[in-house]
């Protein structure tokens, strides 16, 4: 037997055991009967209530934006939306917080809903976000989107972190750019790891 065929058969071993695990256990894509609906990852309503998850309540409004912010120069609306978005203070804990709702474009969940804090800092302080560098990465042919990559540090105290993160700003009919979406790349690492 050669040295490759016997991976492959390990392998072809470990996927037919896991299929028919799925397929034995119901986990899989196959309907059950009587037609109720395929189960699969989302955890609904009746399952949070289950666990006992406390709802997530809407902050504050939306401040007006900063006035010190040119919101027809992209690369400012995209630093002035990282740094709302990702300072927080502690209050901010199991809610969402609106502060970068005025550089985000209007029915985004940044503008509706806004940011939710997983991970607030300890009462009595605050996490500042600065923008450590940001770098143009795309442009559309008629320069109506941008996007960048930034690399954010976050401080709360004396501990630091810093994270990768790309943002789509869209360029509005009155000439102000907004933040369309943003994708964090690698959060949560400390500085230093990246």
């Amino acid at each position: 037997m050669s040295r490759f065929r016997l991976p492959l058969l390990a392998a072809a071993a470990t996927v037919l055991v896991t299929v028919g695990a799925l397929l034995l256990t119901g986990s899989g894509s196959v309907a059950p009967s009587g037609g109720d609906p395929v189960p699969g990852p989302v955890v609904d309503a009746e399952d949070r209530a289950a666990l006992g998850s406390a709802p997530v309540v809407r902050g504050a409004d939306a401040p007006p934006p900063d006035p010190g912010v040119t919101l027809t120069d992209p690369e400012a609306v995209v630093r002035a939306y990282l740094q709302a978005a990702h300072g927080i203070d502690a209050a901010d804990g199991g809610r969402t917080h609106l502060r970068a709702a005025p550089y985000a474009v209007p029915g985004t969940a940044a503008a509706t809903i806004g940011v939710l804090v997983v991970d607030p800092p300890p009462p009595g302080t605050g996490r500042a976000a600065s923008v450590r560098s940001l770098e143009l990465e795309a442009a559309d042919r008629a320069d109506r989107r941008r996007g960048y990559l930034a690399a954010v540090e976050t401080r709360t105290g004396g501990d630091a972190s810093v994270f990768t993160t790309t943002v789509v700003v869209a360029r509005q009919p009155d000439g102000r750019w907004l933040v369309a979406a943003e994708t964090p790349e690698n959060p949560d690492l400390r500085a230093g790891e990246d």
